[in-house]
């Protein structure tokens, strides 16, 4: 009794670590019966097609396609003995071959989804970004566009909530050839001159013009960083909204003092 409730357990267990194998095949693009089909071939080595239909427990016929299109992935191969098929199953590394594979047919054409998903979106939107790692997305999506920057009512609180971060991002954008213009209030005129100024430009507005919040322009995006307790960003792409934002700035720029 106590034999066959192991041997029953045993073959349980098989079971379950079969359909593991078989859901993980499936997600890397094999059918349920490629699957089954191919598994059953690790286990037998070199095998005829009545061999495979047994230990698979496919449908003979359906065992036949399943060889066919595995032997078209590269995943099995065959010898004629006397007149007959013999199929053996290839390395499961090949497997790792196959998602390289549909890696590169999905880098051809992404480029092309790309310009779809691009040519979908409203000429004007606005994206909100709400806490402290959304802000950080919020500085990477700056770097994205790899556009010169205008800033005004700049302000420390950028370094002063990400130290780190800021030096970074700053280092990022350097190498990027990205120049930044910014305007900061004259009252951290000492703070910020001991700062990385490689392709920044700065200029002071006297200590009565200030701006609580950041304004950053670039590309054809405004975006305006509020420095609450819980800081936040709202992205607004608008040409007309960056005209407006620049002509403001162009006005500042001339009152500010180097």
């Amino acid at each position: 009794m106590f034999v066959v409730l192991v041997a029953t357990t045993l073959k349980y267990i098989l079971h379950l670590i079969s359909l593991m194998d078989t859901k993980i095949l499936r997600d890397l693009g094999l059918s349920e019966n490629e699957s089954k089909v191919y598994i059953a071939l690790l286990g037998l080595g070199l095998a005829n097609a009545g061999e495979v239909t047994k230990k698979s427990e496919v449908n003979r016929t359906n065992v036949y396609d399943a060889l066919e299109r595995l032997i078209d992935k590269g995943l099995v191969t065959y010898i004629k003995k006397d007149k007959k098929k013999f199929f053996e199953p290839v390395n499961p590394t090949r497997l790792k071959d196959l998602l390289k594979e549909k890696e590169e047919d999905l880098d051809s054409i992404l480029p092309e989804l790309i310009d779809k998903f691009s040519s979908s979106k409203p000429k004007e939107f606005a994206t909100i970004y709400k806490g402290k790692r959304a802000i950080k997305t919020a500085f990477e999506e700056i770097l994205k566009e790899k556009k010169e920057i205008f800033a005004y009512g700049a302000q420390t609180h950028f370094i002063r909530l990400f130290p780190v971060y800021q030096r970074i991002w700053n280092l990022k954008r350097a190498e990027l050839g990205i120049k930044v213009n910014m305007i900061y209030n004259e009252k951290v005129r000492e703070s910020v001159n001991s700062y990385n100024r490689k392709l920044i430009e700065m200029k002071f507005l006297p200590k009565k013009y200030d701006f609580p919040s950041t304004v950053l322009i670039y590309g054809n995006k405004t975006m305006t960083f509020i420095w609450t307790e819980q800081p936040m960003a709202i992205s607004i792409t608008s040409e007309e909204v960056y005209k407006s934002n620049k002509n403001f700035f162009d006005i500042l720029w001339k009152i500010a003092k180097k």
